[in-house]
Parts: C-alpha cells; structure tokens; sequence
C-alpha cells in the first residue's frame, strides 16, 4: 500500500530544492553568505560587548525563518497573511539549515 503523504513529502523536497538551485544561482552560495553574514554579526556584537564571541553560521537560516515567520503575524491591518511564497521561502531555509545541521553532525 502506498502512502500518499510520502509521495507529496518526496514531491514537495524537490520542489524545494529545485527552487533552492534557482535562488543560489542567482544569489551565490548559501554556505558562503552565511559565512559573510554569520562573521558580520560576530562583529558588530564584539564591538558592541567589547569581548570576543562565536556566532556559528547555522543561525542564519534560522534568522531568515523568523524573518519570513513575521509575514504571518496579524497585525489588525486585514490583510490576507497566507503567501505561498513565504511559506516556500520558509521551506527552503529549513532545508538550508538541515543540509548544515547535517554536515556539522557528520564532521
């Protein structure tokens, strides 16, 4: 017996990641601009603390879903809070984070 919810998970992460292939294509390389910006923010806070910090670049994939999180929140205004497209934006920074989460498992 087949189970349907597989089917649309396995369609839905190729979904994903096809949409992941197009946006790094266009922006360059996740792991890169994590490293870039992971490193930013390491050093405004060094400055801003006056002492040395460690800020591993997995936060920043968990900086951008609750960036895309806040698209959601009802703020009285009555606009319509359901876009696809934070909803996938947020599915593919999941993805991100997994594939470093992963890699940081298996180093």
């Amino acid at each position: 017996m087949k189970d349907d919810n597989v089917e649309w998970i396995s369609i839905e992460e190729k979904m994903v990641k096809k949409l992941l292939d197009e946006k790094q294509k266009e922006y360059g390389s996740f792991d890169n601009n994590s490293y870039i910006i992971s490193n930013y923010i390491q050093s405004e806070l060094e400055v801003v603390n006056g002492f040395k910090i460690k800020v591993p670049t997995d936060i920043v994939p968990r900086l951008m879903i609750v960036l895309k999180l806040t698209r959601t929140i009802d703020d009285g205004s009555g606009k319509d809070l359901y876009k696809l497209d934070t909803h996938k934006d947020i599915a593919g920074y999941n993805n991100l984070l997994k594939d470093m989460l992963l890699r940081k498992r298996d180093n």
